[in-house]
């Protein structure tokens, strides 16, 4: 199945520093569904390209950087979950960047992590007998 995916970066107005930065977001939208958090990077809103999404002047080289690399860890994120889930939403990518993904163990993992654990506990709170039983 074909899907849509865009990452866009833009400045969120109405939360100005002190020093008048603003911060730079970025949005990713997948099928029309979309979901956004901060770069934690700012910026003067002078200084900011709305068209091309992108920084000028002094320090656009590193904000620009960032931010390239900031959409191609996404991408690759994206081209990765497709592969392997086959269905990706805005959300999951975002979370799998920021690195609040969900663990993905199997059933056979989770038991021998059990096993592991009663193996630790033989002669203290179980016998080897029950050991035996789960291996």
């Amino acid at each position: 199945m074909k899907s849509t995916f865009k990452v866009l970066f833009y400045l969120k107005k109405g939360s100005e520093k002190k020093n008048g930065e603003v911060m730079i977001m970025a949005r990713i939208t997948i099928d029309g569904k979309l979901c956004q958090f901060s770069t934690k990077q700012s910026i003067q809103p002078d200084n900011w390209n709305t068209a091309a999404g992108k920084a000028k002047g002094r320090d656009a080289g590193r904000i620009n950087a960032l931010l390239d690399d900031i959409r191609s860890s996404l991408n690759t994120i994206y081209h990765e979950m497709q592969r392997r889930d086959n269905y990706v939403t805005a959300e999951k990518v975002k979370n799998e960047f920021l690195g609040h993904s969900e663990s993905h163990e199997t059933i056979l993992t989770l038991f021998q992590k059990h096993n592991d654990d009663v193996k630790q506990l033989v002669g203290i709170s179980k016998t080897i007998a029950t050991y035996r039983k789960y291996e």
